[in-house]
């Protein structure tokens, strides 16, 4: 009997949480909220810079800012091949990110020929963040070489430039 009343309090005590959500599931009440403004979280930024050092058919060798040496294959664990935007120079700086367990160059950006046309920006994950009048705006690359970078906005148009900046 004792069992039978223990289990009858806890079964309305359960219904009793059950029914606390206003009718609908997911539904939140004033500053009780646990759900995460994505908006106000801050992109972890995965992107190693560092010197280039060797290069091979398929391989991809930085020695980093702090040292260590990455020896890194140029096509994923998938088949793909690494995004890299601007001219292999071996003893330039780049700024990479890796899959794979960091095995693998997801993107190397050749920062020294980047520097070239763009004077405020910010690498992050293997996108480019512009700043200009003071707006940010993270654009794709689309190309980088000696003639200029160009980019795609989100809007999908294209910006292109070229000319060395001081």
């Amino acid at each position: 009997m004792r069992n039978t009343i223990f289990a009858l309090v806890a079964l309305c005590v359960m219904a009793g949480f059950a029914g606390c959500g206003e009718g609908k599931p997911g539904s939140t009440s004033g500053g009780d909220s646990l759900r995460v403004d994505t908006s106000q979280v801050a992109e972890r930024d995965s992107t190693v810079y560092g010197t280039s050092d060797e290069f091979g058919m398929s391989t991809f060798t930085l020695i980093t800012d702090g040292g260590d040496t990455l020896y890194l294959d140029r096509d994923g664990a998938d088949g793909s091949m690494a995004h890299i935007y601007g001219d292999l120079d071996e003893g330039v700086r780049y700024g990479v990110t890796t899959r794979d367990g960091g095995k693998s160059l997801a993107t190397a950006v050749n920062v020294s020929q980047l520097e070239r046309f763009v004077p405020d920006y910010a690498l992050l994950n293997g996108r480019l963040v512009l700043t200009e009048d003071g707006r940010r705006d993270t654009v794709q690359f689309v190309a980088l070489d000696d003639a200029g970078l160009t980019v795609m906005r989100a809007d999908s148009s294209l910006l292109h430039l070229s000319g060395a900046r001081s």
